[in-house]
């Protein structure tokens, strides 16, 4: 018996995240079977949101195709970058109900959200280089109590001031004050997995930034997107995940 892995996306009409997910699946299944050693490991990808199905009905079609295949156990991996409602309470209830329909043929484990891994962090770390002193953190933020703070330790780890897209404080509040303290070059450092609908309201919203203060030079960085170093660290979460099952087996 066996693992076999899901990756969980928010879900967009947007149709460049899901493929981005797709083909991280696919490079994950590379990666595990190359380096984490595993026969020709079992990977797909789930939407929590605007999919043709809700996740429960996704998650129950891919544990029916594990038990196929005589695979007892479905690592699931939430994508997403804070602890907000999606990953603290709509996932686990989905979770829950997909567990109610699959019973005992096929256990189902949640790892921990993607932005909680400590190489995800390093990962995301290394697009800060190359940006000016003055940068920006931007990310989506959530009402939720207490989620956001992610986001704050990694300005604080990294030099850089948070700003968020749903909630305050906004991007241009932060390029404001920015600017008054004497900046005439910001950095702004998406916090974002891929490329998609977003990212492109926060392009915009940096073109109309440009033009209010036309001296000041604006530099957006880029979402981390797929890269060998994502799939590797994704890769290694499942890997430790297999682990832990066979060693709590002996």
């Amino acid at each position: 018996m066996t693992d076999a892995y899901l990756l969980v996306s928010h879900g967009s009409r947007d149709p460049r995240p899901q493929i981005a997910t797709s083909l991280l699946a696919e490079q994950l299944s590379l990666w595990l079977q190359n380096v984490g050693g595993l026969r020709s490991p079992l990977v797909a990808a789930a939407q929590l949101e605007l999919a043709a199905v809700p996740l429960h009905r996704q998650i129950g079609d891919f544990a029916s195709q594990c038990q196929q295949q005589e695979i007892d156990r479905v690592v699931i991996l939430p994508l997403f970058l804070i602890p907000g409602v999606h990953v603290m309470e709509d996932i686990p209830a989905e979770v829950a109900l997909a567990e109610l329909e699959i019973g005992d043929k096929v256990n189902l484990v949640v790892a921990d959200y993607l932005g909680a891994n400590a190489d995800f962090i390093n990962l995301f770390a290394r697009n800060r280089s190359g940006l000016p002193d003055r940068s920006i953190i931007l990310a989506h933020g959530s009402r939720r109590s207490g989620s956001n703070q992610i986001v704050e330790r990694l300005a604080h780890d990294l030099d850089l001031t948070p700003a968020y897209w749903s909630v305050a404080p906004s991007l241009a509040d932060r390029v404001t004050m920015t600017i008054a303290t004497g900046a005439t070059e910001i950095g702004i450092l998406p916090y974002f997995l891929f490329s998609g609908g977003i990212t492109d309201a926060i392009s915009a919203a940096i073109a109309q930034l440009r033009m209010q203060f036309p001296e000041i030079k604006l530099i957006f960085g880029e979402p981390i997107g797929n890269s060998p170093a994502l799939a590797a660290t994704i890769g290694k979460i499942f890997a430790a995940q297999t682990s832990a099952k066979v060693n709590s087996a002996w």
